[in-house]
């Protein structure tokens, strides 16, 4: 329910209350008004009528038919009745009732009271009829009988007339005071805040530029003031976080350029080795051909041997140049096969498991699902863990490189819903890292290798561009020493 309509119903249960409470008094005043009325007119008619019936001789007489419809039409529809002092020892009956007997002998005890009281559907007023006695000490005020006029008692209560009056008196008011309050509400209440609401929302989908316009001064106003403040902030944080984000990139890109670098470095003199010996070959074999010159079928042999070794180098200079190819600009993100890369890069580094003594072995899933993303930055990732893994077994030792698709949640929602993942496990059984130290070798410039040439940059380089690919890196024990390091990406 809407703030105005929440507003207007109270409006007219207020309204309601309260004009039913003044309809209420005011039909009471109204009864008050009119007994008082009748009181008056009551007093009034008796006193005229005690003077005409006291003027009369001592004894007292109820007047006949006739004189009682005169009385009737004379006083305006009071009914008169007058009751002598000898009936006030009579006993109840059809004419004369126990109320009035008790009257008539109250005031001939007390003579200078007067009643008015409603009986039944009537109301009734009496006074006494007085006369003056001679006596030994003087003279005495003697009740001759009562005088009593009634007349129907409807008048004193609310009629139907009047309930309708009042009822149509509460509902026009409530009418009237609830329209007017909906319109207000709506004006002053309603459409602002449901201006807010839409401002809201659009902040909500990300659209930073509405502004309200705070038409009013008050607190509804000052909310749309606050609002444009905080939409203000709002943006002025968002171009500040894109700025920083932009030069964090920058930052990354160089530094994974740097430990790039420095992994050539490292691959450098392994290159040169492996460039040697083919060349070493190729030298020894153009000096056969020199002398076996007239021997057709030994320079055939000696060609085809160099042929060989030349395509060999080929390949060497061409993986390595593939590797150290910088890109310009963000490159779009493009289908991975992670098998195909691990094959490329396992041959790429041969010579270097050669010469440390490393046995690889390279375990695929067929059919893997392809990712997201940036198969050169990849491609570093891998080197730098290959490398890691080398150089964590001085003496030589197995590597294990595996692919397969996984199906889990993301660390830290493990009661969310699971995705499906590829995963790329590098394993060694070299020294193994201790647990106290894991949570530091993704820090920049954290390393173990002090004084061997090491920039504390690899692993650093490899979490930002796996959180670039919106994956991460998990590090565990290997099964029988050494290290797993396990790379997981959106399928």
């Amino acid at each position: 329910m809407k703030v105005a309509t929440r507003i207007t119903v109270a409006t007219a249960v207020v309204v309601a209350i309260a004009s039913a409470a003044y309809s209420a008094l005011d039909l009471r005043a109204r009864v008050d008004e009119r007994r008082t009325a009748i009181e008056r007119e009551a007093k009034a008619v008796a006193s005229t009528l005690r003077v005409g019936l006291e003027a009369r001789p001592s004894s007292v007489r109820s007047p006949n038919a006739a004189e009682l419809a005169g009385l009737v039409r004379a006083t305006g529809g009071w009914k008169v009745q007058v009751i002598p002092r000898e009936r006030a020892s009579d006993a109840a009956g059809p004419d004369l009732s126990e109320p009035q007997l008790t009257r008539l002998r109250t005031l001939v005890e007390v003579p200078e009271l007067t009643f008015d009281a409603v009986e039944g559907d009537r109301y009734f007023y009496a006074l006494p009829l007085r006369t003056e006695a001679r006596t030994d000490d003087g003279s005495e005020v003697v009740v001759m009988g009562m005088l009593e006029l009634s007349k129907p008692a409807t008048a004193l209560t609310a009629t139907g007339s009047d309930w309708f009056r009042a009822v149509v008196l509460v509902l026009l008011i409530v009418i009237v005071s609830t329209s007017v309050v909906g319109v207000l509400a709506s004006r002053f209440v309603s459409r602002p805040i449901t201006k807010l609401l839409r401002g809201i929302d659009d902040v909500a989908k990300g659209d930073l530029s509405h502004v309200i316009l705070s038409e009013h001064d008050d607190e509804i106003g000052s909310i749309a003031t606050r609002f444009n403040e905080m939409t203000f902030s709002l943006r002025e944080s968002r171009a500040e976080t894109a700025r920083q984000n932009e030069s964090k990139l920058a930052l990354e890109q160089r530094l994974g350029q740097t430990e790039k670098l420095a992994t050539l470095g490292q691959l450098a003199a392994e290159i040169a080795h492996e460039v040697g010996t083919p060349l070493n070959v190729i030298a020894a074999r153009a000096r056969s051909i020199q002398k076996k010159a007239a021997h057709p079928e030994a320079v055939e042999k000696n060609a085809l041997i160099v042929a060989e070794q030349t395509a060999r180098i080929t390949r060497i200079i061409q993986r390595l140049l593939d590797f150290t190819r910088r890109k310009v600009g963000v490159t779009a993100p493009g289908a991975v096969n992670l098998n195909e890369l691990a094959l490329t890069t396992m041959e790429l580094l041969a010579g270097q498991f050669s010469s440390a003594k490393v046995k690889t072995r390279l375990e695929r899933t067929e059919g893997l699902a392809r990712i997201a993303g940036d198969a050169d930055r990849l491609q570093q990732v891998l080197i730098n863990l290959l490398l890691n893994a080398a150089q964590a077994m001085p003496d030589g030792g197995s590597l294990l490189v595996e692919t397969r698709p996984v199906h889990r949640a993301r660390p830290g929602l493990e009661g969310g819903a699971e995705q499906d993942f590829v995963m790329l496990a590098v394993t060694d059984s070299g020294v193994g890292i201790p647990a106290e130290i894991r949570d530091k070798v993704f820090d920049p410039f954290y390393t173990t290798k002090e004084g061997q040439g090491g920039t504390g940059l690899g692993l650093a380089v490899c979490s930002g561009i796996v959180k670039e690919h919106d994956g991460w890196i998990d590090i565990e024990d290997g099964p029988a020493g050494g290290t797993i390091f396990r790379v997981y990406l959106p399928a």
